[in-house]
């Protein structure tokens, strides 16, 4: 696939890196210094140049174009690049990447921009916030609406008795619901119904309709989420509070710049805004912080957010969540003792692979990138046909999550046999791609 990606900032830069792995990538961008860091560090095409200018995407469209992602800071930018390249190249898809909540009207913008896909990540952020917020446990949350279904990583708490160190065929996990892997230290296990779970474990489970919630619910839950504090105004902070005030919650937002808490203030309903320092400890002190059942950090600076995060959990806050943009501080997010933290290129990275993986149904990257959950095909070649779940030789670190039989989904039992024509949903570590492949007679895309 030929790919042109318009921006190299910390989001273009990450969609490059991703895609130059397994396409032809060419990358345009004004700003000398990112330019320069392109073509030092990644292994593709580069152009220094306006890539909003008819005269620079006249020269780089071409009829084996695939693909153009516009994805600098400025969404009319972003807009105007996208229908800009249509003219060039009507089959050229083209994906704009926009911030302001104004823009974002799903299809019905795309329809009258002349735009196959507006993206925003920061509303896709904000979205998988709120659902690590209301469920206590949560450390992690994927959703797949096509099927009504979750993919979930959950933090073993042990504070409900008949939990830990249960055998898992004893414990009462919902219906509609299977764990997929148990990660324990640096330990990964793919469960069987003898494993038990201990204090501190981060368990990912699947699970359909309420299934998640009720797993939450069985690990032990003090209290329902009510009141949450956010730190940071800016766009992913607007848009999280506009989601959490349609669930009826009290939600106070602390906002340093006295102008965005103005525009804040006239979109926001039962949002309390605080014009200060959500980083300083006298003023989390002073909003009573430590009263908050969830304190999320969406701040656009990681430093703000880790010093904000790390001064909730020493005020107590039952739990802190925060957002990071830059991969480097993965790490740094996982080792601070935060309960939950989201990559904004994470984020990205899984919304570009729904654009350029079209084989897949879903495709998703998963525990810092290692891990993936996707779905195959039954043909009639594979060595699966006709098997019970119980007799497959799965390779080692993958289960099979869900089967798909005439459309519908079902959460699989070890008697479940699969028939040409199913589809499969997959966890897997990528150790385990290469044997899967052998399995089902197919190419499985890695991430990066």
């Amino acid at each position: 696939m030929h790919v042109i990606v318009v921006g190299a900032g910390n989001v273009g830069y990450t969609i490059a890196r991703m895609l130059s792995k397994q396409h032809s990538v060419l990358v345009i961008e004004d700003d000398l210094k990112r330019y320069d860091y392109v073509v030092n560090h990644l292994n593709v095409g580069a152009l220094n140049g306006n890539g909003a200018s008819p005269k620079v995407l006249r020269s780089v469209i071409n009829e084996d174009s695939n693909l153009l992602l516009a994805v600098t800071e400025r969404d009319e930018t972003n807009i105007f690049t996208c229908m800009i390249a249509k003219q060039f190249n009507p089959k050229l898809v083209t994906v704009a990447r926009v911030r302001n909540p104004d823009y974002i009207e799903g299809a019905m913008a795309s329809k009258f921009l002349n735009v196959d896909h507006i993206i925003s990540p920061e509303y896709l952020t904000a979205e998988k916030l709120l659902r690590i917020a209301l469920l206590e446990n949560a450390v992690g949350v994927e959703s797949i609406p096509s099927l009504n279904v979750e993919l979930a990583m959950f933090k073993v708490s042990g504070r409900k008795e008949g939990v830990v160190m249960v055998p898992l065929r004893e414990l009462p996990i919902p219906e509609e619901c299977k764990i997929l892997i148990i990660h324990r230290g640096k330990q990964i296990i793919v469960p069987t119904v003898n494993d038990v779970l201990m204090k501190g474990d981060e368990v990912t489970i699947v699970g359909k309709g309420q299934a998640v919630a009720n797993f939450n619910r069985m690990l032990g839950i003090l209290r329902e989420t009510r009141d949450v504090v956010i730190i940071g105004g800016g766009i992913v902070g607007e848009h999280l509070a506009t989601l959490l005030e349609k669930e009826k919650l009290s939600i106070k937002l602390i906002e340093n710049d006295e102008d965005r808490c103005r525009i804040l203030a006239k979109k926001l309903t039962r949002t309390v805004i605080i014009n200060d320092n959500g980083s300083d400890p006298s003023v989390l002190r002073n909003e009573n912080v430590s009263m908050a059942d969830v304190l999320i950090c969406a701040t656009e600076n990681e430093e703000d957010n880790l010093l904000a995060s790390l001064i909730g959990k020493h005020l107590g806050v039952s739990k802190v969540i925060s957002r990071y943009s830059k991969r480097e501080y993965e790490e740094i997010f996982g080792m601070s003792g935060i309960d939950a933290s989201v990559g904004y290129y994470h984020v990205v990275a899984n919304e570009i692979i729904k654009e350029t993986v079209h084989d897949y149904e879903v495709m998703l990257l998963l525990e810092k990138f290692s891990e993936e959950f996707f779905d195959l095909k039954v043909t009639a070649g594979s060595r699966i046909v006709g098997k019970k779940i119980a007799d497959i030789d799965m390779p080692k670190m993958s289960a099979i999550a869900l089967v798909v039989k005439d459309g519908k989904a079902l959460i699989p039992s070890p008697e479940t046999v699969i028939e040409e024509g199913d589809k499969v949903f997959i966890y897997a570590l990528q150790s385990a791609i290469a044997k899967l492949e052998w399995m089902f007679k197919a190419n499985i895309p890695m991430g990066p």
